[in-house]
Parts: structure tokens; sequence; C-alpha cells
């Protein structure tokens, strides 16, 4: 999608999401799944330690409490606080200086302090907060037990205790490793203190510090190495994950990466879902290119509203180039068996003979279809104004000189993006002008 999406915090967003599912969404997960699964949105370790901690401390305050409304306290609630914490924390610390790892700095601003109670109301500081990026990674990679899929269901394991531990304290304390989390928890001195800012106790309560809180300071060491241990070895999964960190990590040297040659890291398959996947995405581009430019042409109009049988006189959008797109995806398609129907469906009609009312009937939201004329949809603006789009959820902030094929799946992207957070280059790469600056 743009270049700029993923780069400002929902926040900016307007009161009605611009959702262009298109009817694809599970096409999106999909392909996402094939190329690197399990990672969900995460693109920097601290998305996964602050989720973590959050689920830890709720646990920790539910044992822990003596009414029916502290042993009420959920997961989300607790995990959408302390993240609204993080970022108020590192935002004060640098100055309320905007960076793709924070989020929520036009409603924080203007607070001096913040409490459990307030964070905890939904909206508080964001629509989509940080935590959603984690709801499949935290259970994928070991580092919380569930009945279900669901946030509220997960508990931390050993292996999470160990990760928040080496965070928090520097090394895995002995009780992480025992089971008894209420245990574990009264020897970890972060989560205690945010046990008592959720419940409010306590004369005087002393945060955590912002270095162990705020997203802009990346894991220790010894945290890296839990969480590599869980991208790479944990879980039926764990094989396509490390073939696809070993093939990022060779093109640091190596230089930029095509679709000319398969790399030897890749098998045959995922390098297959892998081009369908950009083929798919290139496509799905594509067709909000055509929505894009037929919402421009109508914020012109004076009273915004398209014949759909004058289209091809008034040419207000391009078609060859979705028409292109469909055909480079049903060709890859064909050729490795990919059974994806709704992806499939799709690509047909972006080639068919009635393009144009197809994409409005999925879109429904920027474009509506009324008898045989486009009208504006509930979300329509008169322009394509993607900076406010609803766009993939797992999508990170794109810098310049990602060394990948054009049109890969976000996920490959983001796996890229971790895997320099954890080599220490993430904060040289999102700011090249600093280090520019200080040399």
């Amino acid at each position: 999608m743009s270049d700029m999406w993923g780069l400002l915090g929902p926040e900016t967003l307007p009161s009605l999401r611009r959702t262009r599912g298109l009817g694809v969404a599970a096409s999106v997960r999909r392909f996402n799944d094939l190329a690197v699964p399990g990672l969900g949105g995460v693109w920097f370790g601290k998305q996964i330690f602050l989720a973590l901690l959050g689920v830890a401390v709720a646990e920790y305050v539910r044992a822990w409490g003596n009414s029916p409304n502290i042993r009420k306290i959920s997961n989300i609630e607790v995990t959408n606080a302390v993240e609204a914490l993080a970022c108020w924390m590192a935002y004060r610390e640098h100055g309320w200086t905007p960076d793709p790892r924070l989020r929520g700095i036009t409603k924080l601003k203007g607070w001096d302090r913040i409490t459990f109670q307030q964070a905890r109301q939904p909206g508080f500081y964001v629509t989509q907060p940080m935590r959603i990026a984690t709801v499949q990674p935290l259970p994928a990679l070991g580092l919380v037990e569930a009945d279900n899929t669901r946030f509220n269901s997960f508990r931390c394991s050993d292996t999470g205790r160990r990760l928040i531990d080496a965070v928090t304290q520097g090394k895995a304390s002995r009780t992480a490793t025992e089971g008894d989390h209420a245990l574990w928890a009264e020897s970890n001195a972060t989560i205690q203190s945010l046990a008592k800012w959720v419940l409010d106790v306590g004369q005087r309560k002393r945060l955590p510090s912002a270095d162990i809180l705020s997203p802009l300071f990346p894991l220790p060491n010894t945290a890296r190495g839990v969480l590599r241990r869980g991208l790479l070895k944990v879980g039926p999964d764990a094989k396509r994950r490390q073939d696809a960190w070993n093939w990022i990590a060779s093109l640091e040297a190596g230089g930029a990466a095509s679709w000319e040659r398969k790399p030897v890291q890749l098998s045959e398959t995922h390098w297959h879902d892998l081009q369908a996947g950009a083929c798919f995405f290139a496509l799905r581009e594509a067709a909000i290119t055509v929505l894009d430019e037929l919402e421009s042409h109508m914020g012109t109009m004076a009273s915004p509203s398209l014949d759909l049988s004058d289209l091809s006189k008034d040419r207000p959008c391009d078609l060859e180039p979705l028409m292109l797109a469909a055909q480079q995806y049903l060709t890859v398609m064909r050729e490795g068996r990919d059974e994806d129907k709704d992806a499939l469906v799709f690509a047909e009609e972006c080639c068919g003979d009635d393009i144009v009312r197809a994409l409005v009937r999925r879109d429904g939201q920027v474009l509506q279809l009324r008898g045989e004329h486009i009208v504006p949809g509930p979300a329509f603006r008169g322009s394509p104004q993607r900076l406010g789009d609803d766009t993939d959820e797992e999508d990170g902030p794109q810098p310049a000189g990602v060394p990948l094929p054009p049109h890969i799946s976000s996920r490959v992207r983001n796996l890229w993006l971790l895997q320099q957070d954890m080599a220490g280059k993430l904060e040289a790469l999102l700011h090249p002008e600093q280090k520019e600056d200080d040399a």
C-alpha cells in the first residue's frame, strides 16, 4: 500500500475508519501466514515485551484481588494501559518527538500523570494499540499458554516469565520456571510496581523506569536470546520462520533481493507462496488505486455521482494496470495450483467484463452502488488521503533501503525490521538523519 501507511498512530484516523477489505481479508491473512507464520504484526521486540508484561500483571492482580471488581480486570485492559503508560513515558523522555515505535501523541500529550482507571478505558490513547499485533505471536512463540486465541485467555508461560525477567532484572529468576506465577510475580519489582499502579495502592507508587518500559529502548541481549529461540525453534511453523530469518540475514551483505532467483535458504514451496502472495498484494494495490482514482474524480463534482454507462467515455480511472496485475496473479496461481478461492474470484473480476461495478460493490465504504450509479459511501472524502486509511494492520514502517523484492508480504519486511532491532540497528534505520548529524 502507500509508503506512508503505518507511520502515524491511529489517533490521526477520522471518526469512521476507511476499511477496504474488498472481500479478500482472509486471503491477506493467508498469504501473510504462508510468508512468515506466527509473526502477526510484530516488527520490534518491545511490542512483544509490553504485551507479555500486561498479561503477567493482569494475571497477578486477579490472583491477588480481594474483590469481584479486581478479579474482573482483564488482560486487554491492563495491557492497553501499560502500553499507554510506556508510550507516555517515552514521549516525555524524548520531548514529544514522533517515532513509529510510539503511538498516541495527540491524546497523551495533555496528561501530567496517568492512572490505570484512565488508561483502561477503550480508546484512551489509540483505537488500535500495538497489543493487537501480538495476539498471534505470543502463543506461537511459546510465551503464553491459552485455551483459545483470545487475548484475555492468555497466561504467562515459563518462557514468557524468563523473557520478562531478562528485560526487568537482567536474568531469569529461580521462580520463573517453577510454574507458580504469583510466587514469581512477588519477586519481580516491575510486576509489583505495575500491580500497585493498577490497584492504586501504596502511599508512594514508584513506576518502573523508562528504559524498562519505553518502546524506544531495545530488548537487552538476554531477552533477545529468549525471543530468538521462540522465533526459530518453537512450534510446528518454526522451520519456515527460521528459513525466512536466514534468507533475510543473507541479504544485508549480499544486496537487494529480486524475484528472479530462488534463495537457497527457502524451499520451492515457500518461494512460490511468497511470489503468489506478492502478485496478490500487487493486485489488491492496483484495485485500491482504481477506487482512489474514482473517488478523486467524484471529489471534483458538484454532485458526486457517476453513471456506470458513462465510464467508457469519461475514463475517470485507468484499468490497464489492474487487468495486468490480475492476469499475473492468475498465471502464478495456476503454476502452483493455488486454491485460494476468494483471491481467484477477486482476480477474475479484476479482468472481467464489468470491473468497476465489481470493485465498487466490494468497497461499499468509500464508494457505493445505487442502481446504475456510483455514489459516495459513509467514508467518502473526495480524495484518497491514504495516511488515514484503514490499512493492513500488520504493516510496520517502510524505511528506505529495505533489501526485499517489491510487493512482498508485510510479514517479511516486519521480520527484517525485527532482525535489525535485535541486532541493535533499528534506531539508525528509522532515524538516519540522526546518524548524519552525529558524523
